[in-house]
């Protein structure tokens, strides 16, 4: 009978031994290790979202009023160290909480049990993941409906801007899409449209001007709201087209009648006779133009314009028969626009009084 011998084991062979030997008890211990219920400390961020999906009943979500807001909650999650990893993975740090799945489609103030609604996340039932703790169970949130209402539009310009005629904005009415807390406010009320008042002045007064792009500006109570996203109230379209004369900072009116006096050189008067020809003694039908309240002025009496024929020393000596008039005593501005006429007169020197001649006694 042969006699058989064990081979002594080489050094190599127990290396390689010791080494499947251990990575077979890391594998174990790796699922083992999986599958032990563990718990790890989360941190969220709650998304607030409206619902959009049906055009006709739209609604907005923000944390109630005069509430100390803080959209981060931490949550003490448990199961096991595979299912941790995934839940985490698919949460990505933020859930939505939306109005019509998660927030009450009603308008008004609403208390979230946030651990009842967290519990339904696919991200933790799909795993085995269970909330055993969270920083906050309660968040109260207000829930408000959009409306939409139809204002008109009001131009808004400097009291000191007159104008010839209605200024219109165009389009005369937008439309304020905003809560139905804000927009029933609105009820009876009317936008501004505000030009630039550097713009005005660049106008042709008398003339139909338009100023287009002008901003509408919505009341101030409407404005306080734009931090949360959504409630801020949106006008469409946004900017109009101001239309306006600016009344002409100019006028023109006609002096019906003035008597023409007669002026002459210091030193000559009593000297000369100046007769005016027949016809000839008014100014009629002078048209002038100049700032309005002057010629009111002049219309109303308040001022007295004089037409006058001058005479110089040198007219009279060479006894001229026509010349121009002159209208003096015009408030400044206003200039006149008709052409003063030449009058017919005739100069003669005045006489000499007819001295007595004297008496002698008998």
């Amino acid at each position: 009978m042969p006699n058989t011998q064990k081979k002594a084991p080489t050094l190599w062979s127990r290396i390689r031994t010791l080494v499947l030997v251990t990575f077979l008890a890391l594998l174990v211990w790796l699922l083992a290790e999986s599958r032990m219920v563990q718990t790890r400390t989360v941190e969220l961020q709650l998304v607030l979202v409206g619902n959009n999906q049906d055009p006709a009943h739209q609604f907005v979500v923000r944390p109630a009023p005069n509430q100390i807001w803080d959209s981060f909650i931490e949550l003490d999650l448990e199961g096991s160290l595979a299912s941790l990893d995934q839940a985490s993975r698919d949460l990505r740090g933020r859930v939505q909480l939306i109005v019509g799945d998660h927030i009450p489609t009603r308008t008004g103030t609403h208390d979230l049990d946030l651990r009842a609604l967290l519990r339904q996340l696919p991200a933790l039932r799909s795993h085995g993941v269970t909330i055993r703790a969270l920083s906050k169970d309660i968040a109260t949130v207000q829930v408000d409906e959009i409306l939409s209402i139809e204002l008109p539009v009001r131009v808004d310009l400097p009291s000191s801007v007159a104008l010839d005629g209605p200024v219109r904005a165009f389009p005369q009415t937008v439309t304020i899409t905003g809560p139905s807390s804000k927009i029933l406010m609105l009820e009876g009320r009317e936008v501004f449209a505000k030009p630039t008042p550097g713009l005005i002045p660049a106008l042709t007064p008398g003339r139909l001007e338009i100023i287009p792009n002008v901003a509408v500006s919505l009341p101030s109570f409407l404005t306080d709201t734009a931090t949360a996203p959504g409630w801020a109230p949106t006008v469409s379209p946004a900017r109009v087209d101001v239309r306006l004369t600016i009344r002409s900072l100019t006028q023109t009116t006609t002096i019906d009648r003035l008597p023409i006096q007669i002026l002459l050189a210091p030193g000559e008067v009593g000297r000369w006779n100046v007769t005016l020809n027949p016809g000839s003694e008014d100014l009629v039908s002078i048209q002038i133009s100049g700032p309005t309240e002057a010629l009111a002025a002049i219309n109303d009496g308040t001022i007295v314009p004089s037409a006058v024929l001058s005479l110089s020393y040198q007219d009279l000596e060479r006894a001229i028969t026509t010349k121009q008039i002159a209208l003096l005593g015009l408030p400044g501005g206003v200039e006149i626009i008709s052409q003063l006429p030449e009058i017919g007169f005739t100069v003669s020197p005045a006489l000499a009084p007819t001295q007595e001649p004297p008496t002698t006694n008998p």
